[in-house]
């Protein structure tokens, strides 16, 4: 299960069908177990399922025209003024010839391996659907003894919850979920699933006419950790960019529409998540309706004008330097 803001709906033309449960409110817990709620004016949070998510957004392609061939990409190499790509699709080996790529494959991208680019840093995260507990909000729990540098969660799902944590140390993160369980006072087990996710460092766009989007990008939104949102932008400029055949264009619409509400959460999450004590400030903080609606305006109703950014970071100055 994830969450993308009800907007996005809109905004990309996804069909709400697809939309599981709809949330209405947040609430934030601090490290001594200060409980904030928060109610979602002006929007709401939509909880997907994601592989049906993603298998609506290519069928919404292919009526639009696309060829969608589903299969496991292999190789890629440069050819002429174009890239030789190899897949194997239905389990046969197949040669395709691209002028251009849009490589959205994920956190793990077989394409930056490919071409000799890091995988770069990550977080660890492990989570586990538990059926028998319900919610209707969307809960955000801070504190290092279970997430340190990072945040633990529950989640209403379609049956049950979805409840997780992450690190960006593998070796301990299981115990960390397990640890905040037992603050949540959740005794139940479900099947459990070890994620990564990446940490965004603004490096990497193209090379040459491959064009990277999403989490092979590293386009993960600081602090929130929302990253289905912006993958999508991503492949909408990725787009624009092959139409136009400029290249470099999609680096420019991407910092245009981003690269400063990313670099500030960066700096925001380095100062919050640093310690509990940060980390108490940041919950305080959210006390105080103009930083409410300044983080709806943002984050939940995704307004792109200079002025919901001015806002926020002078709200947030002190804390930038």
């Amino acid at each position: 299960m994830a969450g993308v803001p009800l907007s996005a709906f809109d905004e990309l033309a996804i069909p709400e069908e697809l939309i599981k449960k709809e949330v209405t409110s947040i609430r934030i817990v601090s490290p001594l177990g200060e409980i904030l709620d928060i109610p979602l004016r002006g929007g709401s949070l939509a909880i997907i399922e994601r592989g049906e998510f993603d298998s609506a957004l290519r069928f919404e392609a292919a009526k639009k025209g696309v060829e969608i061939r589903e299969g496991e990409m292999v190789e890629i190499a440069a050819r002429d003024k174009g890239y030789r790509v190899v897949a194997h699709i239905n389990g046969i080996k197949t040669e395709i010839v691209a002028e251009y790529v849009i490589a959205a494959d994920g956190v793990n991208s077989r394409v930056r391996a490919c071409f000799g680019i890091s995988p770069g840093e990550t977080f660890i995260t492990v989570s586990e659907r538990i059926k028998g507990i319900e919610t209707d909000i969307c809960e955000f729990w801070f504190s290092s003894s279970h997430a340190p540098g990072f945040y633990s969660w529950v989640f209403p799902a379609k049956e049950g919850i979805m409840v997780g944590t992450g690190s960006e140390k593998a070796g301990n993160v299981l115990s960390l979920f397990e640890r905040f369980k037992q603050r949540r006072g959740i005794t139940e087990k479900g099947p459990r699933k070890i994620y990564k996710i990446p940490i965004w460092d603004g490096a990497l766009y193209n090379k040459g006419r491959v064009i990277f989007v999403g989490d092979a990008a590293g386009q993960v939104m600081p602090l929130s950790c929302e990253g289905i949102y912006y993958g999508m932008k991503a492949g909408e400029f990725a787009a624009r960019a092959v139409i136009e055949e400029k290249i470099a264009g999609y680096k420019k619409m991407w910092k245009a529409a981003f690269q400063k509400r990313f670099s500030l959460m960066k700096k925001l999450a380095d100062y919050f998540l640093k310690n509990d004590r940060n980390a108490e400030r940041l919950v305080a903080l959210h006390r105080r309706p103009e930083v409410q609606e300044a983080s709806m305006r943002l984050w939940l109703r995704k307004e792109s004008g200079r002025e919901s950014l001015q806002t926020y970071i002078k709200l947030f100055k002190k804390f930038l330097c």
